[in-house]
């Protein structure tokens, strides 16, 4: 197998959506304490709850793409990819909604939360890729 098949590139822009997640505000919140409405943007370098999950996926799936020579390895690091950012995805809503909701802010998602769903659907579909390549592999054995 070579660098060319198409799990790389479904990784490799996965890896663009996480870079792009931890840059950008996931959230703002407002704090409405008896006192005017003041807005606070929400960013993945001030949390390390989510900082450091969004941080190993993308470690994970930039040494995934590198991984083409071991099929076995590079599909159980993408699964592991995959339950990390999962991770993030349940750390974002439980900070917006249940942290949020206890200090007496009003919290909502930003635009830019997207960007998780597409990286789990990304890896998703780069986990199918890998599988059809193990299954070529194997009849391709088969005929020999």
């Amino acid at each position: 197998m070579q660098i060319q098949r198409i799990q790389t590139l479904y990784i490799f822009l996965a890896v663009v959506a996480m870079a792009i997640f931890i840059i950008v505000p996931y959230g703002e919140v407002d704090f409405v304490n008896n006192q005017p409405i003041v807005t606070q943007k929400l960013y993945t370098m001030a949390e390390y709850g989510i900082l450091i999950p969004a941080a190993a996926t993308v470690l994970l799936l930039l040494v995934d793409i590198f991984m083409y020579s071991n099929i076995g390895l590079q599909k159980t690091v993408l699964t592991i990819g995959m339950l990390l950012t999962l991770c993030c995805i349940a750390v974002v809503c439980f900070t917006l909604f249940k942290q949020a909701e206890a200090e007496g802010m009003e919290a909502r998602f930003a635009v830019w939360d997207i960007l998780l769903p597409i990286a789990a659907v990304l890896e998703l579909m780069a986990l199918s890729a890998i599988k059809k390549d193990i299954k070529r592999l194997r009849s391709y054995d088969r005929i020999r």
